[in-house]
């Protein structure tokens, strides 16, 4: 009786197992693109002369068979900015005056690759850990 009521709580724990394991993947990569956005430093200032934030935000689907999760940076240009840079570019000149309106040269900037350390550090130190103990969590009981 003992052994059956074993293996049924296994079933159960298994049966949870892709959304549970995927939720803390999620938790963690987002924890991850904050603090590498932070590193990374903001690619536009504003109008009140703030940094744009760089975050990610999650999207966990329940399937019929399992779970999808996507993780998602925010706001999507800033993080393609910093990722891959910008080509050189004509802006506005921010002084003052009857010149103000005129255009000067941007040489644009190099990309730090941002959303990749993301996502490398996600698949090689996130996902292994998070598999391993879940697997640990289903046979302990």
């Amino acid at each position: 009786m003992a052994a059956g009521a074993n293996l049924r709580a296994m079933s159960v724990r298994i049966q949870e197992l892709p959304k549970r394991s995927l939720i803390d993947i999620a938790k963690q990569a987002k924890a991850i693109a904050a603090q590498v956005g932070v590193n990374a430093g903001s690619p536009l200032k504003g109008n009140k002369k703030r940094g744009m934030k760089l975050r990610a935000v999650d999207d966990l689907r329940m399937t019929g068979t399992g779970a999808t999760l996507r993780i998602q940076g925010v706001n999507p240009a800033g993080w393609v900015w910093v990722n891959t840079g910008t080509r050189p570019h004509t802006i506005r000149r921010r002084k003052r005056g009857k010149r103000s309106r005129m255009t000067v040269p941007h040489p644009g900037t190099s990309g730090r690759g941002a959303w990749r350390q993301v996502d490398a550090r996600v698949r090689t130190q996130v996902i292994p850990a998070v598999i391993r103990e879940h697997v640990a969590w289903v046979m302990r009981g």
